[in-house]
C-alpha cells in the first residue's frame, strides 16, 4: 500500500481521477444501505440474486427470449435423449447467453447511471458489452445446429 500511495498523482490517475487512497473513498464498509457485504447472511444474499433474476424477467426483453429458446432447446434435448456430454455442452451454452445478457444489463444500468448525458466511451461500452451478448448468441445457434441437426436428418431421412 505504501507503494500504492508513493506512487499516486501520476498522469493516468490525473487523466481518470481513480481514487487511490481507499479510505478517502467515502463507502463504509459497514453501511446497512449496501447490501453486498462480507456480513450478509446467506439467504440473504441469494435473494439479492433472485431478485436480479425477477429484474430481468421483468424488464428485459431479450433475456426473457432468450430463456425462452434455452427452455426450448432443453425440451428438444429431452425429446434427444441427450446424452450426459451433450447436456453438459448444452447447459453450459445456455447458461453463457443468459449470463452475458445480465452483465450487459448491469453495465448499461451502471453505465447510464455514471454518464445519464450520451457520452462516446459510454457508448462504445454498452456496444462492447451488447457485442459480447450477439457473439455468444450466434455460438449457441452453432452449438445447437451442431447438437440438433444429425438427429432432425436421421429422424426425417427414415
Amino acid at each position: 500500500m505504501g507503494d500504492l500511495q508513493q506512487q499516486s498523482g501520476g498522469p493516468a490517475e490525473k487523466k481518470e481521477r481513480l481514487a487511490v487512497h481507499a479510505p478517502r473513498d467515502g463507502v463504509a464498509r459497514q453501511d446497512a444501505d449496501v447490501g453486498h457485504t462480507h456480513s450478509v447472511a446467506l439467504l440473504r444474499s441469494f435473494s439479492y440474486a433472485f431478485a436480479g433474476v425477477a429484474h430481468l424477467l421483468r424488464t428485459q426483453r431479450n433475456f426473457r427470449v432468450e430463456a425462452a429458446i434455452g427452455a426450448l432447446a432443453v425440451l428438444a434435448g429431452l425429446w434427444s435423449r441427450f446424452e450426459r456430454w451433450e447436456w453438459a455442452i448444452l447447459v453450459l451454452t445456455i447458461a453463457l447467453v443468459l449470463i452475458l445478457e445480465a452483465v450487459n444489463t448491469a453495465l448499461e444500468d451502471a453505465v447510464t447511471l455514471a454518464s445519464p448525458s450520451v457520452q462516446p466511451r459510454a457508448k462504445a461500452a454498452k456496444d462492447v458489452a451488447a457485442a459480447a451478448v450477439l457473439v455468444a448468441a450466434v455460438a449457441s445457434v452453432a452449438i445447437g445446429l451442431l447438437l440438433f441437426l444429425p438427429r432432425l436428418t436421421s429422424v426425417i431421412g427414415g
